[in-house]
């Protein structure tokens, strides 16, 4: 059994970065790393990096974060360094060992998960003993299997059997409130269970913990579906049910197909379309495109024509194609949804409306089209420009001609030329882009790419010198000698050295790994992680001596230019003896031996 304090590195030697990184991240190989969409910010161009020999990631995007796989973790699931430490453990398979202080103070996120946990232990049993849900999951055509995988259950019909359970187990109803799973009663006098007489679905993350439930009513409540509320663990607007099945396949297939219920995900995946995902009933948000966007830029939606969420997911098409996303319209046979289609067993026609799915502006003009009489000119008229309003909101030009080719046909000025149609409907796109501009905006919320951070010749050079130091290329301490870490000019740089320093005095090497988990969060771990990915092998070969050079004439130069400006600064009566720049000025002209600043200085 491991102890608590050094399960680290048997973690980081049963654990690869990659595989973590690739649940969700598409990753291509790219010389000696791989790279793909960062998952931290919203881009189209990949710059997240992750090298698998250091088991080292980093993004050169906006972002601009970087670490080990523990500083991954965080990140992603938004954990302390113990909450990340401890589910890392449970996937390596490492026995950590807690003393009863740190069991008492163990996060509510992970109280939360564990409450979510008894929960969905609690509705399986209930529905083994449930001959209503046994029926209603024959009804559906749910085998064994998949009750079995996605952890399918049954909230009794009763007011308090899951309150009464989680008391049972220790979960507060501090607890349990915050997790949904219970509801307080208006009149403050106790609690009454969310879900009750529903079949369960339960919600997971990408780590495979569940973070909420939906129920799906089997009695006479309106409400046929319910959702837990939104928690500390769980955001609707940025969850997709199936996701952590469906990841891999997805990036496998750079495709994902987006349906709106459980059920539609479920017979999906079961019938073999694994890269499906459901947004639970609520409309596609621009989080859902942000997660999705991790994985691929190529979706199919497979909703309900008529549906709400249809509707949404059409009205926020400018943030699909903003994110650089190809998002194709499945259209479905009236009446049908994914779930009865392939209940039927018809899967190659589901396979056949999928590689048959259209644009997203195609199928928003054939919409307009449709509510109006074509046969009328007012009916074309009013069609047009209803067709128009859409093709205002489309980013591409070469997208906007395509469509305006093919709605010439219906504009009054046809009979009389085709380009004169055209112009017209291209005048009048243009006049509506011009009123619809500010709202757009609204749909981009990419942050701004940090532009390119310009370094001198000294602050490369500094920077090589380190990597040189990471790589194990030299012996620290030859370097130190040389170039104390409290001479390294910048704070970075400086801090960084100073690391490296205690390091090699306390292990007599340099430890990569333990020096990121160290140095997580801060500056100095940034600048690690970027020189650990960033430099290729080719380029650590430098001659020490040479680098060292190249350090002590910047310097030099530097030190020079400040006694010149000081010197000028005394000319222009900006500072006078006993200042403290001219103590420095004299202390550089002692230095540097610059006998004519001295003159200078002293014909004054």
């Amino acid at each position: 059994m491991a102890s608590f304090s050094d399960p680290v590195e048997e973690i980081r030697e049963r654990i690869d970065l990659v595989d973590v990184v690739s649940q969700d991240v598409h990753l291509r190989k790219a010389g000696r790393n791989l790279v793909g969409l960062c998952p931290f910010h919203k881009e189209t161009s990949p710059s997240f990096t992750v090298n698998p020999e250091r088991q080292i990631w980093r993004c050169f995007g906006a972002c601009q974060e970087g670490g080990d796989v523990f500083s991954y973790v965080m990140k992603r699931d938004n954990l302390t360094f113990r909450e990340a430490l401890e589910l890392l453990a449970r996937r390596a398979g490492v026995t950590i060992e807690r003393t009863e202080q740190a069991v008492r103070a163990h996060s509510e996120k992970e109280r939360l998960y564990w409450a979510n946990a008894v929960a969905c232990d609690f509705f399986r049993s209930a529905l083994s003993a449930s001959r209503k849900a046994q029926d209603y999951i024959s009804r559906r055509g749910l085998t064994n299997s998949a009750i079995e995988k996605y952890k399918l259950g049954y909230a009794p019909d009763s007011w308090d059997a899951l309150l009464q359970h989680l008391m049972r187990k220790q979960v507060t109803t501090a607890e349990a409130v915050k997790a949904g799973l219970i509801v307080p009663r208006e009149s403050s006098q106790g609690f009454y269970d969310r879900f009750r007489d529903r079949l369960i679905f339960p919600i997971f993350d990408t780590s495979d913990r569940v973070i909420a439930f939906g129920g799906r009513t089997l009695g006479d409540d309106p409400a046929k579906y319910l959702n837990s509320p939104e928690t500390p663990i769980f955001s609707k607007n940025r969850t997709l049910y199936g996701l952590n099945w469906a990841r891999r396949a997805i990036g496998n297939e750079d495709r994902v197909i987006v349906v709106e219920g459980y059920m539609d995900a479920i017979a999906a995946q079961e019938a073999g379309f694994e890269n499906t995902v459901a947004t639970m009933g609520t409309a596609l948000t621009e989080e859902h495109v942000n997660v999705l966007a991790r994985f691929t830029n190529n979706a199919v939606l497979a909703f309900d024509a008529d549906s709400a969420g249809m509707a949404a997911a059409l009205r926020g098409s400018p943030f699909f194609e903003r994110a650089g996303f190809n998002v194709r319209i499945l259209s479905m046979p009236k009446g049908e949804d994914p779930d009865s289609l392939l209940r039927s067993g018809d899967r190659s026609l589901f396979a056949s409306l999928i590689e048959n799915a259209v644009p997203v502006v195609d199928y928003r003009v054939s919409l307009a089209l449709s509510r109006h009489d074509l046969k009328t000119d007012e009916g074309k008229t009013a069609a047009l420009k209803e067709a128009t309003a859409v093709l205002a909101e489309v980013e591409s030009a070469v997208e906007r001609e395509r469509i305006i080719r093919y709605l010439a046909k219906y504009h009054p000025n046809f009979g009389t030329g085709t380009a004169l149609a055209e112009d017209h409907l291209r005048s009048e796109v243009a006049r509506l882009r011009s009123r619809v501009s500010r709202s757009q905006k609204q749909w981009d919320s990419e942050a701004p790419a940090k532009s390119p951070q310009r370094l001198s010749l000294l602050e490369k050079s500094e920077r090589l010198l380190l990597g040189i130091i990471i790589a194990q290329s030299v012996e620290p301490n030859k370097v130190f000698e040389a170039l104390p870490p409290k001479e390294f000019t910048g704070d970075t740089t400086r801090g960084l050295a100073e690391a490296l320093s205690t390091q090699f005095a306390e292990l007599g090497k340099i430890d990569q790994e333990g020096l990121v988990t160290k140095l997580a969060g801060t500056p100095e771990g940034d600048l690690l992680t970027e020189l650990v990915v960033a430099f290729d092998s080719s380029e650590l070969n430098h001659p020490l001596e040479d680098v060292l050079s190249t350090i002590r004439r910047e310097k030099l130069k530097l030190r020079h230019a400040r006694m010149r400006a000081l010197a000028q600064k005394f000319q222009e009566g900006v500072i006078k003896k006993g200042d403290e720049e001219f103590e420095e000025y004299w202390r550089l002209v002692r230095e540097l031996k610059g006998t004519s600043a001295g003159r200078v200085m002293r014909d004054s």
